[in-house]
């Protein structure tokens, strides 16, 4: 586009040139002796008219490309988006079959639903740029057609003023105006010959035509029989605004212009075709020779021709014009040089530029008229759309895969204590018959030892007294610090309102001045950050240091965490930390991250949010379901589960032996001993024992 308007606003500073300072000026001299160009307002309306036709052509070739850009726009867009409609109803599809598969494979079902959800939202987005992008189309070609209207009426008014100006040096007619196949009598000044004869006057048809003698304008469909010159012959109307027929003559010169449209336009909103036949003659002997040239729209079947004597040869007029238009030179009798009136040759040249820089305009609105038709003819596809269907498909697999995972985390959510056994019936003491009598024993007198006498006694050997050693009083033990101590420190610290690493290094220094950090200074500390109602982050990762260093690589009691104001997420993932002890005083022991994962068991409806707010999250707690047993327990419900299998297997054994023996089964059943499931403490529950990151003591 810029190279086309580059190339205008050349022509405008040539058109410039030629009127204001070339051709288009003559000279007079004022009371001082200067001389001083003064221009005709005949010449100012074309310069002006030209002006403003150059703009008005810049103008649609500028909407013109620019109603290309946004179909091409528009025509991707449908492209991007309908491809995004049907990616997501696969995605949908996959994930329905995933959630009703058997078995459920857990993790590709969550997968599949989030990746369906992704897709259905980037169909979404697209389909709402494709309906934007093709709401833009109507407009812009409508643009693009109201610039190519208002460009043809500015150089029909171009061509308008031009005549005006060829009217100040010769005799001009507009005829024929409104008009489809007839023709109108021109007088000539001189004599005009064809095949030898010379005319005195000529017919002027209003489908480009002149033909001699014979008044044959109505003739739209052929060449006219008469002698005639089909200057560019076919079924051409004056309808249109701007569009009509011009002829002048000066006493050397004939020129006929038809600004025509094609049969049966009657707007501007099309390209006009201009006719020019400009010729020069030799008044002495009738010899002529002229200029033909068309620009714009040529309909296929369009006549270049002459036929000299009536009903005679047709002799074609070949084209010199390699481009898109139309240019020929035709000439009757002996060849001459043409002489310019002297009084009239300025204007003349001026007349004749005028005309170029017209065609030339005309010219290019042949490339604008061009893109429009190819605009108009594009054909943008419908924008597909995710059906309700879809959307109702899509909501229902979410829901039962939410619905089948609660089911699967069920067990863990209540713990039901092991049923008690039946005591056993209190045995019998069995009765014990009297011992027989037996004779009595005698026992041998005792024997008395033999006297000793004492030892002499000697006088005591004394010891001089052993020195004791000076007692050393144990230093006093450091107290641990206090909430308000503490808060002092953070104050003194703290200047900016917020905890750096420095500050956080010092504080934790003060913690270890008594040799180690209590859970009671971790708590103190706790209270005194959190003090002024806000706990940041930078406060959160202090009190955890602190924590983790006061528990000395042991597990970390949930107590201490809730003591200190910080959840499982707090912690670093792999943090043991010792969730709840069993009935029989069993710590159970596991990671942070499997702690925080579990708690999203305790409430069905965070379970079911978490599935689509952090799927990751959920899947974890539920592959680590009992992960907060203690192996006692585990062991309980391991027993539990073998029992019921076998007591169900033995039931349907009875009823095909005897009711007896589903009886005993039965009973047999209910002595079983089973482990309760998965208790709740503050840790919730974890994976079915093997995990690595797993640790249990017991006290």
């Amino acid at each position: 586009m810029s190279r086309r308007i580059k190339l205008f606003v050349a022509g405008l500073f040539v058109t410039g040139w030629l009127f204001f300072i070339g051709p288009s000026y003559a000279w007079a001299t004022d009371n001082n002796g200067q001389e001083q160009v003064v221009v005709s307002p005949a010449q100012v309306a074309v310069n002006t008219a030209i002006a403003t036709a150059t703009a008005e052509v810049a103008q649609a070739v500028s909407a013109s490309e620019s109603a290309t850009t946004i179909i091409s726009t528009a025509v991707q867009a449908v492209t991007t988006s309908n491809t995004a409609v049907a990616a997501a109803n696969t995605a949908v599809s996959a994930a329905t079959t995933a959630v009703e598969a058997v078995p459920l494979l857990i993790e590709t079902a969550t997968t599949l639903i989030q990746s369906a959800q992704t897709s259905v939202q980037s169909a979404t987005a697209t389909i709402a740029t494709a309906t934007t992008a093709v709401a833009a189309v109507t407009p812009a070609r409508t643009e693009a057609q109201t610039q190519l209207t208002q460009a043809n009426v500015a150089i029909n008014t171009a061509q308008d003023a031009v005549n005006d100006l060829v009217a100040t040096v010769g005799t001009t007619s507009n005829v024929l105006a409104n008009t489809d196949d007839a023709g109108i009598l021109m007088n000539l000044p001189f004599n005009l010959q064809l095949g030898g004869v010379a005319y005195s006057n000529v017919y002027v048809g209003s489908n480009a035509t002149i033909t001699f003698g014979v008044n044959e304008g109505q003739n739209y469909s052929s060449t006219p029989n008469a002698p005639s010159i089909s200057v560019a012959g076919y079924d051409w109307t004056t309808w249109s605004n701007g569009s009509g027929i011009t002829y002048s003559t000066t006493t050397n010169t004939l020129s006929i212009a038809w600004d025509v449209r094609v049969f049966p336009l009657t707007t501007a909103e099309t390209q006009m075709t201009q006719i020019r036949f400009n010729a020069d003659v030799n008044p002495s002997d009738s010899a002529w020779s002229a200029d033909i040239s068309v620009t714009g729209p040529i309909p296929n079947g369009t006549r270049f021709n002459v036929r000299e004597v009536a009903g005679g040869a047709i002799t074609n007029t070949p084209d010199t014009n390699a481009g898109s238009g139309y240019n020929a030179t035709i000439s009757q009798g002996a060849v001459f040089t043409p002489t310019p009136d002297p009084d009239n040759a300025t204007v003349l040249a001026a007349i004749d530029t005028a005309n170029a820089q017209i065609a030339a305009l005309n010219s290019a609105i042949t490339a604008v008229v061009a893109t429009n038709t190819a605009n108009t003819n594009t054909v943008i596809a419908p924008i597909a759309t995710v059906s309700q269907n879809t959307l109702t498909a899509l909501s229902t697999a979410a829901t039962s895969l939410a619905t089948k995972l609660a089911e699967i985390a069920a067990p863990s959510l209540v713990y039901t204590a092991p049923p008690t056994p039946p005591e056993p019936p209190a045995e019998q003491p069995p009765v014990l018959e009297p011992p027989a009598e037996q004779p009595p024993v005698l026992e041998p007198p005792a024997e008395e030892p033999p006297m000793v006498e004492p030892p002499a006694e000697q006088p005591p050997v004394l010891e001089p007294p052993a020195e004791e050693p000076p007692v050393l009083e144990p230093p006093a033990e450091e107290p641990p610090l206090t909430v308000e101590e503490i808060e002092n420190i953070i104050d003194e610290l703290v200047s900016t309102g917020e905890l750096s690493n420095s500050d956080s290094e010092i504080i934790l220094d003060a913690l270890r001045a008594d040799g180690e950090i209590t859970s009671d200074e971790v708590s103190a500390l706790s209270e005194a950050l959190s003090a002024d109602g806000e706990f940041t982050s930078e406060e959160v990762t202090l009190v955890v240091d602190a924590i983790i260093e006061a528990a000395d690589g042991e597990a970390i009691t949930a107590e201490a965490i809730i003591d200190a104001g910080l959840t499982y997420n707090d912690l670093p993932d792999a943090t043991p930390v010792e969730v709840r002890q069993d009935e029989n005083g069993n710590s159970v022991i596991i990671v942070a991250e499997i702690a925080a994962a579990l708690q999203v068991l305790e409430s069905p409806a965070e379970f079911v949010s978490a599935i689509f707010d952090d799927p990751g999250q959920a899947l974890t707690a539920v592959l680590n379901i009992g992960a907060d047993m203690s192996d006692e327990e585990r062991k309980e419900a391991e027993e539990m589960v073998v029992s019921a299998i076998i007591a169900s297997n033995a039931a349907i054994n009875a009823v095909s032996v005897a009711g007896s023996a589903a009886a005993n089964a039965a009973s047999s059943a209910s002595r079983t001993t089973t482990g309760g499931t998965t208790p709740k403490g503050p840790g919730g529950s974890g994976p079915v024992g093997g995990d690595p990151r797993i640790r249990r003591r017991k006290p």
